[in-house]
């Protein structure tokens, strides 16, 4: 857990300093290319740097909109994380393994998941980023395997450790697995984000601008999913999706 955290705020603390004074150059290029055909970027005063420390809730509206809505202005930067085995591998692990506590301290995984067994098996390191760079999210996305079937795959909170979306096929205790409701409102409450529910399975974020997320189970599969669905205003409620 020591080691988590101190490898995950030098990390964050890099990914923004390289999100504040990287991507807007990045960004203003790309727009100039696209519109005048030529590069034209102009120094940027020390304050229109400065990138405010994203809320929890802020974090998700940037992940959701960089994922579902790509034509939309969020621009975001990656890179692979370890492989097993290499240097400072050890730490994506870990990062893995407080993820996964969490996972488990909220009933989110059944008691017989078999942590002791979980491997580290890839990752990706992600930086989210408004186009105004106002604010900036700092994700990791990690794969591992427990008891040679379960099969994870997260996206974490790198500043906080804290999964935002899950997505398993958790075979070896698929008889074992919540259902869709008790599922989603587990994991909700265990971020402490406040919501409300426009279907069984769909709740809305009521911290952000209409951020549903949705969760479902499939025992004959051991899949267990929980994952934002997209922005969708309470007075859009009746084009909303439902869950499957």
């Amino acid at each position: 857990m020591k080691r988590a955290k101190a490898w995950a705020l030098p990390a964050v603390t890099g990914l923004v300093v390289l999100a504040a004074l990287l991507l807007p150059p990045q960004i203003s290029a790309l727009r100039d290319r696209q519109t005048l055909g030529t590069i034209h970027t102009e120094l940027l005063a020390e304050e229109e740097l400065t990138i405010r420390e994203a809320t929890l809730a802020q974090k998700l509206t940037l992940l959701v909109r960089a994922i579902r809505y790509p034509d939309l202005a969020v621009y975001s930067t990656t890179q692979p994380l370890p492989s097993p085995g290499e240097p400072e591998a050890e730490q994506a692990e870990a990062a893995l393994l407080q993820s996964v506590d969490f996972l488990l301290a909220w009933g989110v995984l059944p008691e017989g998941f078999d942590r002791d067994s979980l491997e580290y098996l890839s990752g990706t390191r992600a930086v989210y980023v408004q186009s105004d760079g106002a604010l900036s999210a700092g994700l990791l996305y990690l794969q591992g395997r427990a008891a040679g079937q379960d099969d994870l795959w997260l996206v974490i909170d790198q500043e906080t450790g804290l999964p935002l979306w899950i997505d398993c096929s958790l075979r070896s205790v698929r008889d074992s697995l919540p259902s869709a409701a008790v599922l989603g409102q587990r994991f909700l409450d265990g971020l402490g984000l406040e919501s409300r529910p426009r279907s069984d399975a769909v709740w809305e974020l009521t911290q952000t601008d209409g951020v549903l997320y949705t969760a479902r189970t499939e025992r004959d599969t051991g899949r267990l999913c929980v994952e934002p669905l997209g922005v969708f205003p309470a007075g859009d409620a009746q084009d909303s999706p439902s869950a499957q």
